[in-house]
């Protein structure tokens, strides 16, 4: 296809383009007022994604230095110890508890299983406290004198 299009006034000599480059070039002539007038939409657009991705990003950044925070440091074995004898005392209550329960409901009606329910939920309790006491601390970091 020959085009003398956006060239300077005086000689316009034609130039060779394919068909895509022609109707792109037509396109963008034709359309130039419409995207004059949707621009600024855009860009406002534009604007408001960008903060809200920034908003997003610093959120995530704070909730996760917030989550490391809040990671226990190990403890002693003194003070392990202890926890662990707490928590097994209560474990054992839970299970004494739950064998009581269970018993009852097997020489009861099928419906009552709300004791059980409760001493289930006592000794998982138990189990996941001592989950994170052992899975979740961090070890202490050395600290780097700054210059």
């Amino acid at each position: 296809m020959l085009i003398s299009y956006r060239q300077p006034l005086g000689y316009r000599r034609p130039l060779r383009v394919g068909r895509v480059h022609y109707c792109r070039l037509w396109l963008d002539h034709h359309t130039i007022r419409f995207r004059a007038e949707v621009r600024p939409v855009w860009q406002a657009l534009s604007a408001a994604a960008a903060e809200i991705c920034w908003v997003v990003q610093l959120t995530a950044r704070s909730a996760a230095d917030r989550f490391e925070r809040g990671r226990p440091r190990p403890w002693s074995d003194e003070r392990l110890f202890w926890v662990v004898l707490v928590v097994a005392v209560g474990a054992v209550a839970a299970a004494s508890l739950l064998g009581v329960a269970l018993a009852e409901w097997v020489a009861s009606g099928s419906g009552d299983v709300l004791p059980a329910a409760g001493g289930a939920l006592m000794v998982g309790a138990a189990l996941f406290a001592l989950m994170y006491l052992v899975f979740a601390a961090k070890e202490q970091e050395p600290r780097t004198e700054e210059r």
